[in-house]
């Protein structure tokens, strides 16, 4: 039997091929600067996607394997259709679940500015779609790579915890 590949799996190493390989010049574009910064831009809001479609897969499959068909298709039903995956929204997902969860995901969180970085990437996000690209002048390379480790962290946190604190919850 085939295993089933998470698309967090599968969307986390797209994202690792396209931060180690950008592009060094692009017709229309002109110079190797600013395709990197056009570049840094694009992997800026695949990355708010990557947390926000990792979290939702995360949250699907725990219920999915914990509760009923119904609570299940509640859940589906009503997660978040347009909410950005800040801090903030990702407690209080948590915290519907169940209190402990926010309050441990609020523990990590504040370590090492994890908070600051996650919102941040979020924000540019915004700020590129919304046409304000005055926002954006901290978006590079360098600096969507660091922001691509920690969604990395986060992701790996909230699916390490659901799957060890919970492990013997049902929904």
């Amino acid at each position: 039997m085939v295993e089933k590949i998470p698309n967090r799996n599968r969307d986390r190493q797209r994202l690792r091929d396209l931060v180690n390989k950008p592009p060094t010049s692009a017709e229309g574009v002109g110079h190797e600067t600013a395709v990197k910064a056009h570049w840094a831009k694009y992997i800026c809001v695949l990355i708010s996607g990557f947390i926000e479609q990792a979290i939702k897969e995360i949250f699907l499959e725990h219920a999915s394997s914990k509760a009923s068909p119904r609570v299940y298709e509640y859940i589906v039903g009503t997660w978040p259709k347009s909410t950005n995956m800040k801090c903030d929204a990702i407690g209080k997902v948590l915290g519907h679940f169940d209190k402990k969860w926010e309050t441990s995901f609020k523990e990590w969180v504040s370590e090492s500015e994890r908070k600051k970085e996650i919102n941040e990437i979020v924000s540019w996000r915004n700020s590129i779609a919304h046409g304000m690209e005055k926002n954006t002048s901290n978006v590079t390379l360098q600096s969507v790579t660091n922001k691509f480790q920690i969604a990395c962290s986060l992701v790996d946190f909230i699916d390490d915890f659901l799957n060890n604190s919970a492990s013997t919850d049902s929904i």
